[in-house]
């Protein structure tokens, strides 16, 4: 059971991007809804209260969450705001037990909460005091005819706002701790303070970039690699052509899949069921799942969040898992260069005259394969400077993730 959750480090203005892993070894089964505003939604049984009252509540902002087990409980999500927030799993967690005399309303699908009534990371440390936040009753999805085989649920929370700011709520010792987490990450066990701690000593020590998949190396990774997201590719080259939108997705992507549990053996069969990336400043939520990697778009700022009707599901392995350019390629109307002979490859090295076997080529075919040759000779020499700059980079990058 090993989650994942990352904002991006951006030197780009008006760029948020953040994404997740969901790891665990039970199906979740999960599905992408879109909840327009003002649903009514009830809150699941809590483990421990089950005489606590029923409480229903609509959502003030309409967003677009991944639930699971085929129930209205999100588990992260992105709402019309440009916030997300998400469930990850932590071991040692203990949820405040909620008080009778208490008139705050007793709370556990506490994601579906923050999406449906948060705008902003300050309002959500603002609105959480107003609630009583408690465990989710284990056998509430058995009862509905789902059986989640949960014991317990220990959990806690990844959120982040439009604006670039970023939150983990904990719960330990029944009580709600609120941390402030600029760096951006969070995984598992153990808590965000300890996480922390272990970053800052590794970098003191200058240690090399962990390469486990337990929590903590997945935590140390993320963050070390986040801090040279930032640094540009080589300049004016075929792979980096893209536009702002297009590389920061991208670039949450490569940082997110250092952490993606590839092989179900490595956690006891506890793989990554499904990778999310949230553009927060868009308002677009991109999902892939384990088998179907074809990145899946759900344009949040595009919804009519004000239609009731528009409340529809499809689960997050929807879509074609490839993308068929067989008719694109028969309809180009381009092809590569043929090489010319060898002979005056050579020929063209040795500053001398071309000598060719082929007797059939005409010295018109000589000219251009002359040309051909002088422009190999320029496109070596341009490749040994460009090696070289990659070395002296790579140098450079090595010693950034170092210190």
């Amino acid at each position: 059971m090993s989650c994942s959750d990352v904002r991006l480090h951006s030197d780009k203005v008006g760029v948020v991007v953040s994404a997740r892993t969901m790891d665990f070894n039970l199906d979740l089964q999960s599905t992408l809804e879109i909840v327009p505003r003002a649903t009514l939604i009830q809150e699941p049984l809590a483990k421990d209260c089950t005489s606590c009252a029923d409480y229903g509540w609509r959502n003030r902002y309409g967003f677009v969450g991944l639930n699971m087990l085929s129930l209205n409980v999100a588990t992260d999500g992105l709402n019309e705001a440009g916030l997300s927030a998400a469930w990850l799993y932590l071991v040692g967690t203990t949820y405040p037990t909620p008080n009778m005399t208490d008139p705050r309303p007793v709370v556990t699908s506490v994601i579906t909460y923050i999406l449906g009534n948060y705008a902003t990371v300050a309002d959500v440390k603002t609105g959480l005091a107003s609630i009583q936040i408690a465990e989710p009753h284990p056998g509430v999805s058995k009862l509905l005819g789902t059986d989640s085989g949960f014991q317990s649920l220990p959990l806690h929370i990844a959120v982040h706002d439009a604006a670039g700011e970023s939150l983990v709520v904990e719960f330990l010792n029944g009580t709600v701790h609120m941390h402030d987490n600029p760096n951006g990450v969070m995984t598992n066990a153990p808590p965000l303070p300890t996480h922390l701690a272990s970053l800052a000593n590794m970098e003191k020590k200058n240690a090399s970039l962990p390469g486990g998949y337990d929590s903590e190396s997945r935590f140390l990774r993320l963050s070390l690699l986040n801090d040279v997201v930032a640094q540009p590719y080589l300049a004016a080259t075929s792979y980096n052509a893209s536009t702002p939108e297009q590389a920061s997705i991208s670039a949450a992507l490569h940082l997110i899949d250092t952490v993606t549990i590839p092989v179900a053996a490595l956690r006891q069969g506890g793989s990554t069921q499904f990778t999310v990336v949230r553009d927060h400043v868009q308002r677009k939520l991109y999902v892939k799942a384990t088998q179907n990697q074809v990145l899946r778009l759900v344009d949040v700022g595009s919804l009519d969040l004000t239609n009731a009707g528009l409340r529809k599901s499809i689960p997050v392995t929807f879509g074609d898992w490839f993308v068929n350019v067989t008719d694109a390629l028969l309809a180009a109307t381009g092809h590569s260069k043929d090489m010319p002979p060898r002979s005056f490859v050579v020929a063209a090295l040795r500053s001398a005259p071309a000598k060719t076997q082929l007797a059939t080529h005409a010295a018109a075919d000589q000219s251009h394969a002359l040309t051909f040759a002088l422009g190999t000779i320029v496109g070596m020499t341009m490749m040994a400077i460009v090696n070289a700059v990659v070395a002296k980079y790579r140098r450079y990058t090595y010693v950034s993730i170092q210190s």
